[in-house]
C-alpha cells in the first residue's frame, strides 16, 4: 500500500511539474509603432490556473504611464477537456519617444517577453487653435497609385467627451473602385493640445479601377453624447443618478482626391498586371527531394505573395513540367 501511494504522489508531482513547464506569460500589443501621446494596449496572457493576483507593473512605471487595467477570465472546453484562460489587458502611455521597451513581467514565477515599440514625434500642434469636440479626419497612404494598385485610407474620429454604443460611419462606397475594410476598428487615447481624445481609426483598402482622379467621398460619422447632470438641457430636470439622455451629432470628413495612374504604355500586353509594392514566389518540399527514393510522393508547394494586391488580382501559376516526376495538382 505505501509503495503505491508512493507512486501515486510521484506522478502527481510529475503532473505538475510537467503543467509548471509548459505555463507561460506571453504578452502582445496591438500596435508596434505610434504617435507621442497616444496609448497602445498591452495584453498579458496566461493558463496557469495555479497563479493568484495580477503581474507586477512597477517594471512599467518609469516608462509608461498605466491608465487602465482590465482582467478577463475565460474557459473553452474541448472534447471533456477544460483550459481556463486570464487576460490582463493594460493601457499604456509612453513618457518619451523612440526605441521605447516594454519590459519582461513576473507573475509569480513566470515572466513575460519583452516588446520594443517605435514612438514617433507627433507633428507640433498650434496652442491657439480651438478643436471641436468631435472632429474626423481622412488620410491616404499615397497620392498617387497605378489603376488596379492599393491605396490605404485611414479615417480617425476624435473625440473629447464621451459618447454612447451607438455610434456609427458611413460606409464607404467609392465610384470605379473596389473597397475592402482592413481588420476591425481600433481604439486609443491621444493627447492634443494638452486635452486628451479618444480615437476610432478605421482602414480600408481602396482598389481603383480607372485611371484618372479618383474622388473619395466624405464619410459621416454619427454619435450620441453622454451628457453629465449638470450639462442637461435647459427646462429638463437632473437626473442626481447617471448621465442626462444625450444629443445627436454628426461630423463629416473631407473629400479625398486620389490620382490614378494608367498601366504604362510599354507594359507586355501577354503578361499580368500586378501593380503590387511587392512580389514574392516561395517553394517548399515535404519531404525534402534529397531524402526521397523511387516510388515514394512529394509535396511541392508554391506561395506567391503580392503585398497591396487582393487575392483576386493574382494569376494562377504555370504547370511546371519536371522530368522523372509524376504531377498530381491540388
Amino acid at each position: 500500500m505505501s509503495r503505491v501511494y508512493t507512486l501515486l504522489i510521484g506522478l502527481l508531482l510529475s503532473l505538475i511539474s510537467l503543467s509548471l513547464q509548459a505555463a507561460q506569460l506571453t504578452a502582445s500589443v496591438d500596435r508596434t509603432r505610434l504617435n507621442a501621446g497616444e496609448t497602445v494596449e498591452l495584453t498579458l496572457e496566461t493558463d496557469d490556473v495555479t497563479q493568484f493576483g495580477k503581474p507586477d507593473m512597477s517594471a512599467l512605471e518609469s516608462s509608461f504611464e498605466v491608465r487602465d487595467t482590465r482582467q478577463l477570465n475565460s474557459l473553452k472546453t474541448l472534447d471533456g477537456s477544460s483550459q481556463a484562460t486570464t487576460r490582463w489587458i493594460v493601457t499604456l502611455l509612453p513618457r518619451e519617444t523612440g526605441s521605447v521597451l516594454i519590459p519582461s513581467l513576473q507573475l509569480g514565477e513566470l515572466k513575460s517577453q519583452p516588446l520594443t515599440l517605435q514612438v514617433l514625434q507627433s507633428e507640433p500642434q498650434d496652442p491657439g487653435s480651438h478643436l471641436a469636440s468631435i472632429f474626423i479626419e481622412a488620410s491616404l497612404d499615397q497620392d498617387s497609385v497605378y489603376v488596379q494598385a492599393q491605396a490605404v485610407l485611414t479615417l480617425r474620429v476624435y473625440h473629447s467627451v464621451s459618447l454612447f454604443d451607438d455610434s456609427s460611419l458611413s460606409p464607404l462606397q467609392v465610384p470605379d473602385a473596389r473597397v475592402e475594410k482592413l481588420g476591425d476598428s481600433r481604439t486609443y487615447e491621444k493627447l492634443i493640445n494638452g486635452v486628451r481624445h479618444g480615437v476610432i481609426e478605421t482602414r480600408y483598402a481602396i482598389y481603383p479601377q480607372q485611371s484618372g482622379v479618383l474622388k473619395i467621398p466624405a464619410q459621416v460619422f454619427s454619435a450620441t453624447l453622454v451628457q453629465t447632470p449638470a450639462e442637461g438641457s435647459q427646462g429638463q430636470e437632473a437626473n442626481p443618478f447617471g448621465p442626462q439622455p444625450g444629443r445627436s451629432v454628426r461630423v463629416k470628413s473631407a473629400e479625398v482626391p486620389l490620382t490614378v495612374k494608367p498601366k504604362p504604355a510599354d507594359y507586355p500586353a501577354d503578361v499580368a498586371w500586378l501593380p503590387a509594392r511587392s512580389i514574392s514566389l516561395d517553394e517548399s518540399w515535404s519531404p525534402e527531394p534529397g531524402t526521397t527514393q523511387v516510388g515514394d510522393s512529394l509535396t511541392r508547394t508554391l506561395i506567391l505573395k503580392a503585398e497591396g494586391l487582393a487575392g483576386a488580382q493574382l494569376p494562377p501559376l504555370p504547370p511546371t513540367e519536371v522530368p522523372g516526376l509524376r504531377r498530381y495538382p491540388d
